[in-house]
């Protein structure tokens, strides 16, 4: 018998399009390094266009909705690492 058996997926996000550049640069302007200019290769031809997830399915099965902003969310995440990488500034090449 399995230990695990499959059931539906589901995606959660703030259904609104972003593009990549457009996350990158939110994720800048929170962090403390807000003068940092990413570095774009130009490869997207290689990328599928315009994609992004729809929370759809996961609202109307499970009744769920997001709790936090994004940048909310990304300014929590940015502090759990300020908070990790303080405790072990060794792990930080």
């Amino acid at each position: 018998m399995p230990l695990c058996q499959g059931g539906p997926a589901f995606n959660y996000g703030m259904d609104a399009p972003l593009r990549v550049d457009e996350l990158v640069q939110k994720i800048i302007d929170l962090s403390d390094y807000p003068h940092l200019e990413p570095v774009v290769e130009r490869r997207e031809l290689q990328e599928i266009p315009d994609q992004y997830l729809s929370s759809d399915k996961a609202v109307k099965v499970l009744g769920w909705k997001p709790m936090y902003t994004l940048e909310e969310g990304l300014s929590q995440t940015l502090e759990w690492y300020r908070e990790f990488f303080s405790e072990f500034p060794d792990a930080v090449a």
